[in-house]
Protein backbone atom coordinates (compact mmCIF):
# COMPACT_ATOMS: atom_id res chain seq x y z
CA UNK A 1 0.00 0.00 0.00
CA UNK A 2 1.68 3.13 -1.11
CA UNK A 3 1.94 5.84 1.77
CA UNK A 4 3.26 8.72 -0.06
CA UNK A 5 2.91 9.32 -3.64
CA UNK A 6 4.77 12.19 -5.47
CA UNK A 7 3.87 12.79 -8.74
CA UNK A 8 5.03 14.96 -11.69
CA UNK A 9 6.11 17.24 -8.64
CA UNK A 10 8.08 20.49 -9.77
CA UNK A 11 9.24 23.62 -7.59
CA UNK A 12 10.48 27.02 -8.84
CA UNK A 13 11.90 29.92 -6.76
CA UNK A 14 11.43 33.65 -8.09
CA UNK A 15 14.73 34.81 -10.09
CA UNK A 16 15.95 38.21 -10.54
CA UNK A 17 18.80 39.19 -13.39
CA UNK A 18 19.45 42.52 -14.92
CA UNK A 19 19.82 43.16 -18.42
CA UNK A 20 20.54 46.92 -20.06
CA UNK A 21 20.18 48.26 -16.42
CA UNK A 22 16.51 46.77 -15.83
CA UNK A 23 15.33 44.15 -13.63
CA UNK A 24 14.51 41.30 -15.68
CA UNK A 25 11.76 39.03 -13.25
CA UNK A 26 11.33 34.80 -13.94
CA UNK A 27 11.67 31.51 -12.60
CA UNK A 28 14.51 28.97 -11.71
CA UNK A 29 13.74 25.23 -11.74
CA UNK A 30 14.78 23.87 -8.47
CA UNK A 31 13.11 20.04 -8.77
CA UNK A 32 11.77 19.65 -12.64
CA UNK A 33 9.01 17.01 -12.87
CA UNK A 34 9.75 14.56 -10.70
CA UNK A 35 8.03 11.15 -9.28
CA UNK A 36 8.68 8.50 -6.93
CA UNK A 37 6.40 6.36 -4.22
CA UNK A 38 6.81 4.91 -0.78
CA UNK A 39 5.13 2.06 0.77
CA UNK A 40 3.68 1.98 3.97
CA UNK A 41 6.82 0.95 6.35
CA UNK A 42 8.88 0.82 3.13
CA UNK A 43 12.21 3.20 2.77
CA UNK A 44 13.64 4.76 0.03
CA UNK A 45 16.92 7.30 -0.07
CA UNK A 46 17.11 10.02 -2.66
CA UNK A 47 21.03 10.46 -2.96
CA UNK A 48 22.16 14.17 -4.40
CA UNK A 49 24.71 17.17 -3.52
CA UNK A 50 23.52 20.66 -2.55
CA UNK A 51 21.93 21.49 -5.96
CA UNK A 52 20.50 18.42 -6.36
CA UNK A 53 16.87 19.52 -5.67
CA UNK A 54 16.97 17.40 -2.43
CA UNK A 55 16.48 20.40 0.23
CA UNK A 56 13.84 22.14 -1.86
CA UNK A 57 11.86 18.79 -1.96
CA UNK A 58 12.04 18.22 1.62
CA UNK A 59 10.01 21.48 2.22
CA UNK A 60 8.04 21.18 -0.21
CA UNK A 61 6.39 17.37 1.33
CA UNK A 62 5.99 19.69 4.25
CA UNK A 63 4.53 21.94 2.49
CA UNK A 64 6.85 24.85 3.22
CA UNK A 65 8.14 25.28 -0.36
CA UNK A 66 5.51 26.64 -2.86
CA UNK A 67 4.48 23.85 -5.23
CA UNK A 68 4.89 25.36 -9.33
CA UNK A 69 2.62 21.44 -10.73
CA UNK A 70 2.24 18.07 -10.04
CA UNK A 71 0.80 16.43 -6.86
CA UNK A 72 1.81 14.98 -3.31
CA UNK A 73 -0.52 12.48 -2.11
CA UNK A 74 -0.14 11.30 1.24
CA UNK A 75 -2.45 8.60 2.74
CA UNK A 76 -4.86 8.96 -0.02
CA UNK A 77 -4.48 12.59 0.57
CA UNK A 78 -3.75 15.26 -1.74
CA UNK A 79 -1.14 17.68 0.52
CA UNK A 80 -0.52 20.06 -2.62
CA UNK A 81 -4.30 21.45 -2.52
CA UNK A 82 -4.66 20.97 0.99
CA UNK A 83 -5.07 24.39 3.31
CA UNK A 84 -2.34 25.47 5.99
CA UNK A 85 -5.69 25.04 8.89
CA UNK A 86 -5.87 21.17 7.16
CA UNK A 87 -2.18 20.54 6.68
CA UNK A 88 -1.97 20.77 10.80
CA UNK A 89 -3.27 17.58 11.19
CA UNK A 90 -2.03 16.01 8.74
CA UNK A 91 1.67 17.10 9.83
CA UNK A 92 1.68 15.23 13.11
CA UNK A 93 1.66 11.95 10.77
CA UNK A 94 4.64 13.68 8.87
CA UNK A 95 7.64 14.58 10.93
CA UNK A 96 11.32 15.86 9.85
CA UNK A 97 14.62 15.41 10.96
CA UNK A 98 17.55 17.47 10.19
CA UNK A 99 21.37 17.87 10.45
CA UNK A 100 22.48 18.79 13.93
CA UNK A 101 23.76 22.28 12.92
CA UNK A 102 20.32 23.36 11.35
CA UNK A 103 19.07 24.38 15.31
CA UNK A 104 15.86 22.08 14.77
CA UNK A 105 16.23 22.17 19.05
CA UNK A 106 15.57 25.58 20.62
CA UNK A 107 18.70 27.23 22.17
CA UNK A 108 16.79 28.36 25.39
CA UNK A 109 14.98 24.72 26.05
CA UNK A 110 15.98 22.01 27.58
CA UNK A 111 15.28 18.47 25.95
CA UNK A 112 12.32 17.89 28.71
CA UNK A 113 10.74 21.34 27.92
CA UNK A 114 11.53 20.81 23.99
CA UNK A 115 9.90 17.60 24.53
CA UNK A 116 6.92 19.01 26.03
CA UNK A 117 6.06 21.83 23.40
CA UNK A 118 5.22 18.90 21.51
CA UNK A 119 2.92 17.15 23.72
CA UNK A 120 1.24 20.24 24.63
CA UNK A 121 0.37 20.72 21.14
CA UNK A 122 -0.33 16.88 20.18
CA UNK A 123 -1.40 15.39 23.38
CA UNK A 124 -3.23 18.41 25.42
CA UNK A 125 -5.71 16.08 27.46
CA UNK A 126 -3.64 13.81 28.62
CA UNK A 127 -2.20 13.64 31.97
CA UNK A 128 1.34 14.25 33.44
CA UNK A 129 1.66 10.34 34.05
CA UNK A 130 0.86 9.66 30.25
CA UNK A 131 3.34 12.85 29.34
CA UNK A 132 6.29 11.22 31.59
CA UNK A 133 5.39 7.61 29.58
CA UNK A 134 5.84 9.17 26.04
CA UNK A 135 9.26 11.06 27.04
CA UNK A 136 11.02 7.93 28.79
CA UNK A 137 9.32 5.97 25.83
CA UNK A 138 11.27 7.99 23.08
CA UNK A 139 14.26 8.93 25.28
CA UNK A 140 14.76 5.08 25.73
CA UNK A 141 14.00 4.29 21.71
CA UNK A 142 16.39 6.96 20.95
CA UNK A 143 19.50 5.48 23.09
CA UNK A 144 19.24 8.95 25.47
CA UNK A 145 19.34 8.60 29.13
CA UNK A 146 17.26 10.32 31.96
CA UNK A 147 19.92 12.82 33.00
CA UNK A 148 20.15 14.74 29.60
CA UNK A 149 16.34 15.74 29.91
CA UNK A 150 17.58 18.79 31.71
CA UNK A 151 20.20 19.75 29.85
CA UNK A 152 19.76 22.33 26.72
CA UNK A 153 20.85 21.35 23.19
CA UNK A 154 24.45 23.43 23.51
CA UNK A 155 25.48 20.86 26.32
CA UNK A 156 24.90 17.98 24.54
CA UNK A 157 27.54 16.50 21.54
CA UNK A 158 26.58 16.09 18.22
CA UNK A 159 25.08 12.88 17.85
CA UNK A 160 22.79 13.39 21.28
CA UNK A 161 21.86 16.30 19.53
CA UNK A 162 20.76 14.11 16.49
CA UNK A 163 19.12 11.77 18.92
CA UNK A 164 17.47 14.35 20.90
CA UNK A 165 15.97 15.94 17.62
CA UNK A 166 15.29 12.32 16.87
CA UNK A 167 13.22 11.88 19.97
CA UNK A 168 11.27 14.87 19.57
CA UNK A 169 9.68 13.96 16.13
CA UNK A 170 8.95 10.45 17.90
CA UNK A 171 6.65 11.82 19.94
CA UNK A 172 3.76 12.79 17.23
CA UNK A 173 3.82 8.81 16.48
CA UNK A 174 4.51 9.88 12.99
CA UNK A 175 3.66 7.38 10.04
CA UNK A 176 6.92 8.72 7.60
CA UNK A 177 9.93 10.07 8.80
CA UNK A 178 11.70 12.33 6.36
CA UNK A 179 15.42 12.50 7.40
CA UNK A 180 17.59 15.42 5.18
CA UNK A 181 21.31 15.31 5.81
CA UNK A 182 20.91 13.32 9.65
CA UNK A 183 24.14 12.80 9.64
CA UNK A 184 26.28 15.58 8.11
CA UNK A 185 29.24 17.04 9.07
CA UNK A 186 29.57 13.66 11.70
CA UNK A 187 32.90 11.26 11.65
CA UNK A 188 32.64 7.59 10.79
CA UNK A 189 32.11 5.85 13.92
CA UNK A 190 29.26 9.14 14.56
CA UNK A 191 27.53 8.26 11.59
CA UNK A 192 27.57 4.72 11.62
CA UNK A 193 26.41 5.22 15.59
CA UNK A 194 22.98 7.23 13.73
CA UNK A 195 22.51 4.74 10.81
CA UNK A 196 22.16 2.27 13.13
CA UNK A 197 19.47 4.32 15.45
CA UNK A 198 17.67 5.32 12.76
CA UNK A 199 16.56 1.86 11.24
CA UNK A 200 16.23 0.21 14.47
CA UNK A 201 13.68 3.05 15.14
CA UNK A 202 12.45 2.38 11.83
CA UNK A 203 11.80 -1.27 12.68
CA UNK A 204 10.56 -1.06 15.87
CA UNK A 205 8.07 1.81 15.10
CA UNK A 206 6.76 0.48 12.14
CA UNK A 207 8.08 3.60 10.24
CA UNK A 208 8.00 4.56 6.64
CA UNK A 209 11.68 6.41 6.07
CA UNK A 210 12.11 8.83 3.25
CA UNK A 211 15.75 9.74 3.35
CA UNK A 212 17.55 12.34 1.62
CA UNK A 213 21.78 12.70 1.68
CA UNK A 214 24.31 13.24 -0.55
CA UNK A 215 26.51 10.50 0.86
CA UNK A 216 25.32 7.22 -1.55
CA UNK A 217 26.86 4.89 1.20
CA UNK A 218 24.40 6.32 3.76
CA UNK A 219 21.32 6.37 0.97
CA UNK A 220 22.77 2.87 0.72
CA UNK A 221 22.29 1.70 4.20
CA UNK A 222 19.17 2.41 4.67
CA UNK A 223 17.08 2.72 1.57
CA UNK A 224 15.46 -0.25 0.63
CA UNK A 225 15.22 1.88 -2.93
CA UNK A 226 16.94 4.43 -3.85
CA UNK A 227 16.67 7.93 -6.38
CA UNK A 228 19.93 9.67 -7.45
CA UNK A 229 18.68 13.08 -8.28
CA UNK A 230 21.08 15.82 -9.87
CA UNK A 231 20.43 19.19 -10.85
CA UNK A 232 16.66 18.97 -9.33
CA UNK A 233 16.00 15.74 -11.59
CA UNK A 234 15.92 12.53 -10.72
CA UNK A 235 18.24 10.48 -12.87
CA UNK A 236 17.34 6.56 -11.67
CA UNK A 237 15.09 5.08 -9.45
CA UNK A 238 15.06 1.53 -8.58
CA UNK A 239 16.18 -1.34 -5.82
CA UNK A 240 19.30 -0.28 -3.67
CA UNK A 241 21.37 -3.31 -4.44
CA UNK A 242 20.54 -3.47 -8.01
CA UNK A 243 21.23 0.28 -8.34
CA UNK A 244 24.28 0.59 -6.95
CA UNK A 245 25.73 -2.63 -8.86
CA UNK A 246 24.65 -1.94 -11.69
CA UNK A 247 23.89 2.12 -12.31
CA UNK A 248 22.61 3.27 -15.77
CA UNK A 249 23.54 7.00 -15.39
CA UNK A 250 27.12 8.29 -15.58
CA UNK A 251 26.78 10.55 -12.26
CA UNK A 252 25.27 7.64 -10.43
CA UNK A 253 28.53 5.31 -11.42
CA UNK A 254 30.24 8.61 -10.15
CA UNK A 255 29.09 8.30 -7.15
CA UNK A 256 29.62 4.88 -6.62
CA UNK A 257 33.62 5.22 -7.17
CA UNK A 258 32.94 7.88 -4.93
CA UNK A 259 31.25 6.69 -2.04
CA UNK A 260 30.94 2.28 -1.77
Amino acid sequence: MELLEVENLTITRPLSRWRWLRPVRGEEVIVNDISFSLEKGASLSLVGDERSGTFPLTLGLLKREKIRSGRIVFGGIDLTSLSERRMRSVRRRIQAVFPHHFGQLSPTLTLLQSFREVLRLRYRNEGKDGWHHRVETVMIACGLPEAVKDLYPIELDAVERQQAALARALLSSPELLIAYGFTDGLDSVQQAELLNLLRHVREEWHLSLLVLTDDLAVGHHLGDAIGVMHQGNLLEYGDADILVSRPEHDYTRRLVSCSL
